[in-house]
């Protein structure tokens, strides 16, 4: 049953006050009395009074009948705000403020009662931090603590990005891995096709026993959003960057290069996500100086917001500088929060 399926079912009846509520009906027989909340052509949130919202895979539903207005923005772009919905004969009729009907095709529908930010109302802010932590007691005493966090503006037009990660380690009270990087970027999505997008980055990165100071890169980007959806995204960015290299004791490098990011999310199961993510770097001048992070894991929700994952992340170095190992690979389970 998809979202066109489901839209086709959406009745809006005038009937007494105490039964203003709509109604939601399984395929396996189960009534809902609440509110539609939202949908699309992956799920339906619905509210109840005694469970709050509700999150219903689209394919276990068999008819919604809504009693309130609802707002529906079209494929095409355009926006009907609280309006009144009625299936007749494979159509929906659209009731417009004088009463008088829109006919249009099933098809036609994106999305009922669509975030604001989707219908071109300010940003929508998301994003998750999350943090690892080990202790090992023994012939050795290590400690391990690592960071990490991104938080997104996203709006209609454009997009904010900030990420970061920090690691520390140490062994027998005597730090032997201290490392951050930041990545800022700006997102300009196009008015003809809005799954493509120009932007622009700056990352800085530090790296205090690879004798790395300071690396600085900076440079634009074209990038395209191949998937947005609950259950799948997607998006793939190729461009250009100069890199600045600041070492402690070897000589400093700069370069022009190539860049790369590639970031996947698939819902596995209800509730475990599968993702990848790998940034990469490729100097003009050196081909042999590839750097390349990648970052492999699953992550499932708790409760209240927080999430646990389990990763792998390798990370080469092909321009590091001698006597510092050019790979490096690291294995955790992190414990964060995503809002």
């Amino acid at each position: 049953m998809t979202i066109r399926q489901l839209l086709a079912t959406l009745l809006l009846s005038c009937v007494a006050a105490t039964a203003h509520a709509d109604r939601l009906v399984m395929k396996n027989g189960s009534l809902l009395i609440g509110t539609l909340v939202s949908a699309d052509e992956n799920k339906v949130v619905f509210n109840t009074p005694f469970a709050g919202d509700i999150v219903i895979t689209q394919a276990n539903i068999e008819t919604i009948i809504t009693e309130g207005k609802v707002d529906i923005l079209m494929a095409d772009g355009e926006v009907y705000r609280d309006k009144r919905i009625v299936a007749e004969e494979g159509n929906l009729i659209v009731l417009s403020e004088d009463e008088n009907p829109v006919l249009f095709g099933v098809p036609d529908i994106a999305m009922v009662n669509p975030e604001p930010w989707r219908l071109g109302e300010g940003y929508k802010w998301f994003g998750y931090l999350s943090a690892s932590l080990g202790s090992e007691r023994g012939n050795t005493d290590t400690d391990e603590l690592d960071m990490d966090m991104e938080s997104i503006w996203r709006s209609l037009e454009d997009r904010y990005t900030i990420r970061g990660d920090w690691e520390i380690d140490e062994s027998n009270n005597e730090r032997n891995k201290y490392r951050w990087l930041v990545r800022t970027k700006y997102d300009r999505f196009s008015k003809e096709d809005p799954d493509n997008y120009l932007g622009f980055q700056v990352v800085l990165n530090h790296d205090e026993f690879a004798d790395l100071d300071l690396r600085t890169g900076a440079g634009p980007y074209i990038g395209r959003q191949f998937f947005e959806r609950d259950y799948l995204t997607l998006h793939a960015e190729v461009g250009v960057v100069y890199v600045d290299e600041r070492f402690d004791m070897a000589e400093d490098n700069d370069f022009w290069g190539a860049n790369w990011e590639v970031r996947l999310t698939s819902e596995v199961l209800p509730g475990l996500q599968f993702y990848v993510d790998q940034l990469g770097v490729h100097n003009f001048e050196q081909t042999s100086e590839l750097i390349l992070n990648t970052t492999v894991g699953l992550r499932f929700p708790l409760i209240f917001g927080f999430e646990a994952a389990a990763e792998a992340k390798y990370e080469y170095d092909g321009g590091a500088v001698e006597g510092v190992d050019d790979t490096d690979e690291t294995y955790k389970f992190r414990l964060g929060y995503k809002w």
